[in-house]
């Protein structure tokens, strides 16, 4: 989840300079507007702003957030019912959070918490996409990785290894950016170790997969590189 100061500069750049093929969202009564990127795959990333509404707490925190910059806020991870997800957490994160829909579940942290930046999604009804939303200029067909920075990258292991994670190695990326990589289903997430705490840890970078490599660029404040790939 990228979250954006500008919501029709953010989509225009997405869209007619990166090559995205944009999935409408929706304005939310607390002012949160948001548009998707899918991909075949499941995967997909999302620009999220913060603009007039009734604010609550979700809301204010995206404008907090924003006083940094723009940047990678989020990562969404699919997973069971909650009750299985709760299970799995155990004593790791008791004060996990549920939030129930009819179309799907989530379960989050708390602000103040390490794990924060991560929740886990369990869907009801997969959202209706159209071939248009999933074809895009650039040729990006998936997510294939996805680097997140942690102050405490000891329990974001912990956590990644409750949910059948297995850690990679170390890896260094572009920029001076080093983490450990695990292994997901079908992609992998960087832990990047951060020292403070006095700012919101980030998503500094995504790596897409598609049938061209596109280099690198950095757009809203979030690294988005390629490799090449189904």
């Amino acid at each position: 989840m990228i979250v954006v100061r500008d919501f029709a500069s953010a989509s225009s750049l997405f869209r007619d300079s990166l090559g995205f093929s944009l999935k409408p969202g929706r304005l939310h009564g607390n002012g949160l507007s948001n548009v998707h990127v899918r991909f075949g795959d499941g995967s997909a990333l999302e620009l999220i702003a913060a603009g007039k509404g009734e604010p609550d707490r979700m809301s204010e925190w995206y404008r907090r957030f924003l006083v940094e910059g723009e940047g990678g806020a989020f990562v969404a991870l699919r997973a069971g019912p909650p009750d299985s997800i709760l299970d799995r957490l155990g004593e790791l994160a008791p004060e996990a959070l549920v939030f129930e829909s009819a179309a799907f579940d989530w379960v989050s942290f708390p602000e103040d918490h390490p794990l924060h930046p991560i929740f886990f999604i369990h869907v009801r009804e997969r959202p209706v996409d159209l071939p248009s939303h999933l074809q895009h200029a650039n040729g990006a067909a998936g997510l294939a990785e996805v680097w997140l920075e942690s102050v405490e990258p000891e329990i974001l292991a912990a956590l990644l290894r409750k949910f059948g994670a297995e850690s990679c190695g170390e890896v260094e990326g572009f920029q001076g950016l080093s983490g450990i990589r695990y292994g997901l289903a079908g992609s992998t997430l960087v832990a990047v170790p951060v020292e403070t705490a006095e700012t919101e840890p980030r998503v500094p970078s995504v790596i897409l997969r598609g049938d061209r490599s596109m280099g690198h660029v950095r757009s809203a404040g979030v690294w988005i590189g390629w490799v090449e790939g189904p």
